[in-house]
Order: structure tokens, then C-alpha cells, then sequence
């Protein structure tokens, strides 16, 4: 008569599937690990991508703070071009700023000293205790007229802020374009362009209009 063996004498019968259950869970484990280090690495990249941000709004903003002082303390003098300062009386329409609308080099600004700049107008530096680290920022100014002359000269068309409150009536006030009158006193629109470069070759483009 035969004897009936009992399944529990006989362990090793069941190593395998313990080892295959061992397998799948190592390699569950390391998917994961995979995920959660892709996932590290992806916010790291978004930080680092909004510090880059916020550096070069900084510089940005440093290039238009850099211009506005120089227009308040040459209020008297802005009828005529100051290549050496980065001004230019006129809208410089022919000139491409950012050097990416056509592919000539003969309308593109002079942003450093190795661009072709052929449109006539040189950018000046900020200085660099008013930039991040790492960053260099230069600027150039351009006033909403047509001529480097006088805002109210009959010859000029220039775009202004007019104020309607002359007698008495709304104090608000709008842009107006075209000849201002001899006795005009409409503030005048200039548009600041600043080119910011900093780390790993970046570049960017911050560009403000202001009213004096």
C-alpha cells in the first residue's frame, strides 16, 4: 500500500515561485525609483528655468532704469541723437532690433562690439553693479518722432500723450499723433530696448515705453 506524502516535507518545490515574486517586486521597486529620480530631475530643470526668469526680468528691468535716469537728466537735450548714450531722437523705423526679423545684418543694431550694427544705432552698457551676477544688459532709446528736431517743429510728426484738460473740462488724457502746435506741451512717448545676456548663452529682450 502506498504511502501519501505530505507536500510540506518537501519545500524547495516552492522556491521558484518565491523567487519570481521576489523579481517582480525588485523590478516594480525600481521603476519607481526611476520615476521619482525623472521627476526630481524635471523640478529641479522648472526651478532652475524660473530662476533664469527672474534674472533676466531683473537685468531687464536694471537696462530701463538705466535709460529713464538718463532721459530725466538730459530732459533739455533730447531733440538731437546721442549715439554715445545710446539715444536716438527719431523712431530709427529701418532699424530690425532684435536681428531676427530679416536675415541682413546692414538693419540690425550694434548690440556689442563684434555685431555689424549697420542701422546706425550702438547700445551702451548698464553698469554691472545694477545687474545679477552673470548677466551684462545694454540699451537703447528711441523718441516716437520722425525728425531730430523740436517735438512742436511743423516738420516733425511725433506721438505724445495730450492732455485734455485744458479748460477746465476731463482731466484725462490719450496719445495723439501728428504735429504738435508751436506752443505744445504733450509729453513725449520714448521706447527703451534692452538685450540681456547671461549663463549657458542666453539671450532676451526687454523692451518699455515711458512718457516725459
Amino acid at each position: 500500500m502506498r504511502q501519501r506524502l505530505n507536500a510540506s516535507l518537501y519545500p524547495g518545490r516552492q522556491s521558484g515561485v518565491v523567487l519570481l515574486v521576489a523579481l517582480i517586486a525588485l523590478v516594480a521597486i525600481t521603476l519607481a525609483g526611476l520615476a521619482l529620480r525623472r521627476s526630481v530631475d524635471t523640478g529641479i530643470v522648472i526651478a532652475g528655468n524660473l530662476a533664469f526668469k527672474q534674472a533676466t526680468t531683473q537685468a531687464g528691468d536694471a537696462g530701463t532704469e538705466a535709460a529713464i535716469t538718463w532721459l530725466q537728466n538730459n530732459a533739455g537735450n533730447l531733440n538731437t541723437d546721442s549715439p554715445g548714450n545710446g539715444y536716438y531722437a527719431t523712431w530709427m523705423e529701418n532699424c530690425d532690433l532684435t536681428g531676427n526679423m530679416t536675415a541682413a545684418v546692414d538693419d540690425s543694431v550694434k548690440w556689442s562690439a563684434t555685431d555689424a550694427g549697420g542701422c546706425g544705432m550702438v547700445a551702451v552698457g548698464v553698469q554691472a553693479n545694477r545687474l545679477p551676477a552673470g548677466y551684462e544688459a545694454r540699451y537703447v532709446i528711441n523718441r516716437g518722432c520722425s525728425a531730430a528736431l523740436p517735438a512742436n517743429d511743423p516738420t516733425n510728426s511725433c506721438s505724445a500723450f495730450q492732455s485734455s484738460s485744458a479748460g477746465g473740462g476731463s482731466t484725462k488724457g490719450g496719445p495723439s499723433y501728428g504735429q504738435l502746435g508751436l506752443g505744445g506741451s504733450a509729453q513725449q512717448y520714448y521706447r527703451i530696448t534692452t538685450r540681456v545676456t547671461g549663463p549657458r548663452n542666453t539671450i532676451a529682450f526687454v523692451q518699455a515705453t515711458v512718457v516725459f
